[in-house]
């Protein structure tokens, strides 16, 4: 099935966005017979940035419960995308889950060893999923060619930078190189006496791993496969001793949050900041300085781990709520909502009909910088898909705050880091056989 772009505006996203059903999709048949009881869902999702996602998110919804008597879905924010995850975990071991949901792409392998994903791939050969989603996007779903989600909410982690301060000094074009992004970190830096007014480079904490592993990319490794990481890889350790030199070196804070470091920037107390994509129009409306936004700088390579996540859907549920768990996956990530959801939030959309369509077209001329996370998803993959991720992220993140904070070595710090992660990872394997 083959979408045709339509005329879009902020107001009219949910009119034409409700027009998509998938009845087609499934047999030829409605997914209730008239008179039947309607089939009610819950969908259970995360905010990860700033901004109002919030409420598009809550739109959305209303706007497909509108245009489908027959299906029902509740929308329960669940925090974080931590949160979302132990808050599902726990209602799949009483064996309540929500019919769909929406984590981190990196949660794929710690539900593959609950056995909780539906199997979406017969779907999604019968639709356009497999033509029209953009490749890199639709690979986090998958694993042993077997497709397990709809991508949603896509996001890779770009340099914004403050073209005032770049302005002030003296500084023409963002770094497209870790040693270019030294030095410009450190013209950017201000000082008042020992006090540091403005910093050169800000690393959002909190996704500070994320970013890492962006930054082992940029040195050619991938550090994971599906049953074990190498956080203790030269490559890596690589990584962490050029941060380790940045903080040293007093261009950058040893630790920040993740929507502190969102303040900082748009409050003026950071030059350049590494953040997600999908805080891009949040950063890009909310600061009082014109906002450019880069490509993350390389090192062997360009590369980047790709954020955000996949709408999920239950695998023990009856089958008539898995047919209704489809029909809003599809209906959310369709080329008109796509398109809002870029538009709106900074995230990337997933379908190539939506980069294609006029209105995004338009979009891409005003605000040019939509794109940067687009053209760098040509070298990005997913992020940390490993057995029990949460835990694996918690082991790596001391390791970067310890080291950044003087009190361990890179090479040690990881090195413990890659032994706690792979025996945990090991343990739920063992678990799952």
């Amino acid at each position: 099935m083959t979408q045709t772009p339509q005329r879009f505006t902020r107001r009219s996203f949910l009119a034409g966005g409700a027009a998509v059903s998938v009845a087609g999709m499934l047999g030829g048949f409605p997914l209730l017979a008239t008179g039947k009881e309607q089939v009610k869902l819950s969908f259970m999702y995360p905010v990860g940035v700033s901004g109002d996602i919030n409420r598009i998110v809550s739109g959305m919804i209303a706007g497909f419960n509108a245009a489908h008597a027959d299906i029902q879905v509740e929308a329960i924010y669940a925090g974080t995308y931590d949160n979302t995850e132990q808050k599902v975990m726990t209602s799949l071991g009483v064996g309540d889950p929500p019919g769909t949901w929406l984590p981190i792409n990196s949660a794929l392998q710690t539900f593959l060893v609950m056995d909780a994903l539906e199997d979406l791939t017969v779907l999604a050969r019968a639709d356009d999923i497999y033509q029209d989603f953009l490749p890199g996007f639709l690979g986090t779903c998958i694993s042993d060619d077997k497709l397990y989600g709809l991508p949603f909410q896509c996001s890779t982690p770009v340099l914004y930078y403050n073209k005032a301060a770049f302005e002030r000094a003296g500084i023409r074009a963002a770094p497209t190189t870790w040693d270019e992004l030294m030095s410009t970190a450190k013209a950017l830096t201000v000082r008042q006496g020992s006090d540091v007014t403005q910093w050169g480079l800000t690393i959002g904490g909190g996704w500070h791993d994320w970013m890492f592993e962006s930054y082992v990319r940029q040195n050619g490794l991938v550090p994971w496969t599906k049953d074990k990481v190498m956080l203790d890889a030269p490559e890596a350790v690589d990584a962490l001793e050029f941060w380790l030199k940045m903080a040293q070196a007093g261009v950058m804070p040893t630790a920040s949050t993740w929507q502190g470091s969102a303040n900082d920037f748009m409050a003026g107390r950071t030059a350049m900041l590494y953040h997600s994509t999908g805080s891009m129009t949040n950063l890009r409306t909310s600061s009082p300085f014109p906002v450019g936004v880069a490509p993350m700088p390389k090192n062997k390579t360009f590369g980047a781990a790709m954020g955000g996540g996949p709408i999920h859907i239950a695998k023990k549920q009856p089958d008539a709520h898995k047919r209704a768990c489809w029909a809003f996956a599809r209906w959310m990530t369709n080329t008109a909502n796509q398109s809002m959801w870029c538009k709106e939030t900074g995230y990337l959309a997933a379908r190539k009909s939506s980069w294609e369509s006029a209105e995004m077209k338009t979009f891409v001329a005003e605000v040019p910088e939509a794109r940067i996370a687009l053209d760098q998803a040509e070298f990005a993959g997913a992020f940390l898909q490993v057995p029990g991720y949460h835990k694996v992220r918690e082991y790596l993140k001391s390791a970067l705050d310890r080291t950044l904070a003087g009190e361990i070595r890179p090479d040690v710090a990881l090195r413990e880091a890659n032994a706690n992660s792979n025996r945990e990872i090991q343990r739920l394997l063992r678990r799952r056989s």
